[in-house]
C-alpha cells in the first residue's frame, strides 16, 4: 500500500560503534517500517528482523505482505492514540492556540506580581488637639459671636446665652442690696445712740451679708453666659442660624475649640472590605479640594468594634496622624484615604472578594 514505506537495514548503514554489536542483538536481515498516519506524516519506526533474508518485491501472495499490512494499522492506531489533533486543535488553527497560550502564561505572570493590599475609605482631617466647647449652664443661646470655622484667640468670646431672666434677677438682687445697705446705715446709727438697738444691727449686717453674696453670685452666672475660648484654635461648629434661639443644657456640646498645626485623619474603613489594619501603616489622603496634592499620613490605631459611618455604613474607625501636611489641608476637609497593608499577589487581590463571597455562599 501507498501508506506503508519499506527500507533495509544494514551494518554498513550504521556507524561503527553500532557495527560492532549488530551480530550481538540482531540477525543478519533487518526491515524498518514507517508507521503513518492518514495525514502522511511519520509518527513511528517498526523495526523486523529475521535470520532468513526478505524477499525483494512484496506482493500479495507473499506472507510478508500481512506485515505491511498490520504495519499501516499500526500507523493508523497511533495516529487515532496520540497524533490525531483534538477537537480543539480541529476548531483552532496552531497559532491561534500558540498566542492564546502566550496570553494566559502572561496573565498567569501578571497575577504573580507581588503588591500591597490596601482600602479605600472615606476621611476628613481633623485636629489631634481639641477641646469641646460645651454649654456652661441651662439656657438658650443669644448669639454665636465668630463664624464657623474661624481661628480665635484665648480670652476671645465665642458665644452668648440669653441674660434675660439672669439680669432680672441680678437687678432685683442689687435692689435688695440697696435697701439691705441704707437699713444697716441707720441700724448702726440707733445703735450707737440705743445700746438696746445693737441686736437689731446684727440681723440687719447679717442681711446686707447675704444680699451681697447673692449679687456676687448673680454676676457670676451672668458672667458665664459668655462662653470664652480658654487657648488659641480654630472654633468648628455648625451653621450660626441652626444654634440661635435653641435651648441647651448643662454639658451640652456646642462646638470643638482646636489646634489647626496638629493635623490627623479621621476616617471608616467598612467592614466588609477592611484588610489587615495594622498600626503604623502608610495612609495616603486625596482630598476633594486638592487631589493633587494628598496628604502623607501615619494610622494610629483602628477601632476593634463597628460603628456607624457618616454614611450609614457599619465601619472601623480610623485615626491617623499627618506627617506631612500641605498649604491645602485644613481641619474639616473631606477626601478618600488610601490605607496600605500588607504585601500580596496581584492575582489574590483580584480575587479575594469573589472567593469570600464563594466560601461564604458554599460554607467551606
Amino acid at each position: 500500500p501507498e501508506t506503508a514505506r519499506v527500507m533495509p537495514l544494514s551494518p554498513e548503514m550504521l556507524s561503527e560503534s553500532l557495527a560492532r554489536e549488530w551480530d550481538e542483538w540482531l540477525p543478519g536481515h533487518v526491515w524498518v517500517l514507517a508507521l503513518t498516519g492518514p495525514d502522511g506524516k511519520l509518527h513511528a519506526l517498526l523495526l523486523l528482523a529475521r535470520d532468513t533474508p526478505w524477499p525483494t518485491q512484496l506482493g500479495v501472495e507473499s506472507p510478508e505482505y500481512a506485515l505491511l499490512q498490520l504495519a499501516n494499522l499500526y500507523g493508523y492506531a497511533w495516529w487515532a492514540l496520540v497524533a490525531r489533533p483534538s477537537r480543539l486543535q480541529r476548531l483552532l488553527p496552531a497559532t491561534v492556540r500558540r498566542r492564546a497560550g502566550l496570553v494566559l502564561l502572561l496573565l498567569l505572570l501578571v497575577m504573580l506580581i507581588p503588591i500591597r493590599e490596601y482600602t479605600l475609605v472615606p476621611a476628613e482631617v481633623i485636629s489631634l488637639n481639641s477641646e469641646v466647647i460645651a454649654a456652661p449652664s441651662d439656657g438658650v443661646i443669644h448669639q454665636m459671636k465668630v463664624p464657623p470655622n474661624t481661628p480665635v484667640v484665648a480670652g476671645q468670646v465665642l458665644a452668648e446665652l440669653d441674660d434675660t431672666t439672669l439680669k432680672n434677677r441680678l437687678a432685683i438682687a442689687q435692689a435688695e442690696l440697696a435697701t439691705a445697705t441704707v437699713n444697716m446705715h441707720q441700724a448702726s446709727q440707733q445703735a450707737i445712740e440705743d445700746p438696746n438697738a445693737r441686736a437689731e444691727l446684727a440681723l440687719t449686717e447679717g442681711k446686707w451679708r447675704e444680699q451681697k453674696v447673692q449679687v456676687a453670685s448673680l454676676q457670676r452666672e451672668l458672667e458665664k453666659l459668655s462662653i470664652r475660648a480658654r487657648s488659641s484654635g480654630v472654633f468648628v461648629y455648625t451653621d450660626p442660624d441652626d444654634w440661635a434661639g435653641r435651648p441647651v443644657q448643662t454639658g451640652e456640646r456646642i462646638g470643638l475649640l482646636a489646634d489647626p498645626t496638629k493635623l490627623g485623619v479621621r476616617a471608616w474603613a467598612p467592614a466588609a472590605e477592611s484588610t489587615n489594619l495594622n498600626p503604623h501603616a502608610a495612609m495616603t489622603v486625596f482630598l476633594k479640594v486638592a487631589p493633587l496634592h494628598p496628604l502623607t499620613a501615619r494610622l494610629d490605631y483602628a477601632g476593634y468594634e463597628t460603628v456607624e459611618a457618616p454614611n450609614g455604613v457599619a465601619s472601623y474607625l480610623l485615626r491617623g496622624t499627618v506627617t506631612d501636611p500641605s498649604s491645602a489641608a485644613r481641619i474639616g476637609l473631606q477626601g478618600t484615604a488610601r490605607v496600605s497593608g500588607d504585601w500580596s499577589l496581584l492575582g489574590y487581590l483580584i480575587f479575594r472578594r469573589p472567593l469570600a463571597t464563594l466560601r461564604a455562599w458554599c460554607g467551606f
